[in-house]
């Protein structure tokens, strides 16, 4: 084989499009490949440096010889270059249809050599299954059904549902439960905050910013939402349908934790939202562009009075408004839905709380810096490392 290279390329080495793969030295590649084909060759039979084609044809027909993965990554490589598949059959010694079988391995299993297979072989190859996960990139919430007509009307594949759920288990594509986004949503919008955020005009550390918002929770917030049962019966529980007397919690975060937080009977209006942040807020923060200097709001009515726009500009802090439908931008919509986790989960003891809302203020100790920190890195506060 070796021999063969050297009458097509008389230079002492292959061109340097064969060197150029990114794959191991070729030279090596073929030496090895030699080696085993030489090996097979009777001891008398000498192959000498310039011997001619016909010396090698003398030779019969080629013997069975195990083809390393390098070498086949080789000849896939020079394929997919450009080269045409009969020269790389004839300089490699080896057939089109080895070439052929390759490609189809590399295309179905990723690789040139096929996987050792237990059982009955897998209905969907590789390059369908990559089909799938794009089409799940745009259509997250398609039936069994409707991938089973899908794969049969563009695939020409026939798969039962139950079969069509443990291939896509065994790719990583699990039922979840679907994230909505509001389509009112300005995307533009988000880019420029997102850019704020990241650009140089912040530290990158999160230090500047001050999260505040209001949760509520009512006698529903307490019931837990799975249980288990044996199969074919329902898990049910005994619980309250109305939702009771409603409390609200308001709480400001920075980058290290809850630095405020109140709770009241009801919902807050804008004078108690003015009250807080003027009374518990605003004398923990500085001047812009220091720590604790810029206030996360949303788009809630009581957010935007002209009364607490002019305290917090006479302070010399900044005050930013989320995008619109843009809770993911808040760090601590995140810290309220471990509030919430916290009271499902001691549901029975808080329950039992003489004062609801000293019991919600109790709550926000489950609220850890090191949440909060990666609450920050999550929304995008904090450039990562």
């Amino acid at each position: 084989m070796l021999l063969q290279l050297a009458l097509r390329f008389p230079s002492s080495s292959p061109p340097s499009s064969l060197l150029a793969l990114g794959l191991p030295s070729l030279s090596a590649i073929l030496s090895r490949q030699c080696i085993r084909t030489v090996a097979t060759v009777p001891a008398l039979i000498v192959l000498p440096a310039y011997s001619d084609l016909a010396s090698i044809s003398r030779l019969g027909t080629m013997v069975y010889r195990r083809i390393s993965k390098d070498f086949k990554e080789c000849a896939v490589s020079l394929w997919q270059r450009g080269w045409d598949v009969n020269d790389i059959a004839d300089i490699l010694c080896v057939s089109r249809a080895s070439i052929y079988r390759w490609q189809a391995y590399l295309d179905d299993y990723g690789t040139v050599i096929r996987p050792s297979i237990r059982g009955a072989p897998r209905i969907l190859s590789r390059l369908v299954m990559t089909a799938l996960h794009t089409l799940f990139e745009t259509d997250h919430d398609l039936y069994l059904d409707e991938i089973v007509y899908w794969l049969a009307i563009n695939h020409n594949i026939s798969i039962s549902r139950t079969a069509l759920h443990d291939n896509l288990k065994q790719a990583g594509l699990t039922r979840k439960l679907l994230h909505k986004v509001a389509i009112e949503r300005d995307e533009q919008l988000r880019q420029q905050w997102k850019d704020f955020i990241a650009g140089d005009d912040v530290s990158g550390h999160g230090l500047e910013f001050i999260c505040v918002d209001e949760t509520s929770k009512d006698e529903r917030t307490f019931a837990r939402r799975y249980g288990r049962a044996l199969r074919g019966e329902r898990a049910e529980l005994t619980d309250v349908f109305v939702r009771g007397d409603r409390y609200s919690l308001l709480c400001a975060m920075a980058v290290d934790g809850y630095i405020a937080a109140e709770a009241i009977e009801g919902s807050f209006d804008s004078l108690q939202f003015y009250h807080f942040i003027e009374e518990q807020v605003l004398p923990q923060m500085n001047p812009f562009p220091d720590s604790r200097s810029v206030l996360v709001l949303d788009n809630c009515r009581i957010h935007h009075t002209d009364p607490l726009i002019a305290i917090i500009h006479a302070a010399g802090c900044l005050i930013l408004y989320l995008p619109a439908y843009s809770p993911d931008l808040n760090p601590i919509e995140e810290s309220f839905s471990t509030i919430k986790a916290y009271i499902r989960r001691h549901g029975t003891t808080l329950r039992q709380a003489e004062d609801p809302i000293a019991m919600l203020l109790d709550v926000c100790g489950c609220i850890t810096p090191e949440m909060c920190y990666g609450w920050f890195r999550h929304a995008g506060y904090i450039r990562q490392a």
